[in-house]
């Protein structure tokens, strides 16, 4: 590490920025959200759905998964969970939806729940929460 990069931020150091997978069908719901993200100084990869998260999960472990449960493909968000669960049980996933109770999320092994519709700053302060937890 050079000297000048010990001054500044962790967001404006790309070796040390966060990776969240946001997995959200609704096109200008992930828009919003990544955009949002990328404002925090995180570094945001997107998927439209489970089947193209699990694909990324291949090449690509992330810190944080940011998912939506209703959306098309082979499983939906809750499935999502449960595979990775299985294969990265450490990996913090945080769901999102408008037709789910939290209780089954959270039973299900999401690290928080997040109701729709809900506001930027409910998304940005829980991955802070989330992220700080694994420092």
């Amino acid at each position: 590490m050079s000297l000048s990069s010990a001054w500044l931020p962790a967001a404006a150091c790309p070796s040390v920025r966060k990776r969240i997978l946001i997995v959200e069908d609704e096109m200008l719901v992930r828009f919003m959200l990544s955009d949002g993200l990328r404002d925090e100084g995180y570094h945001v990869i997107e998927a439209c759905d489970a089947d193209e998260a699990l694909a990324i999960l291949e090449t690509v472990t992330p810190d944080l998964i940011i998912s939506d449960v209703r959306m098309p493909g082979s499983v939906n968000g809750l499935g999502l969970l449960a595979l990775i669960r299985k294969s990265l049980p450490s990996l913090p996933v945080i769901i999102m939806s408008g037709h789910l109770h939290p209780e089954v999320a959270l039973a299900d092994g999401a690290v928080q729940f997040i109701a729709k519709p809900f506001l930027m700053e409910s998304i940005t302060r829980a991955a802070r929460v989330e992220l700080a937890k694994a420092l």
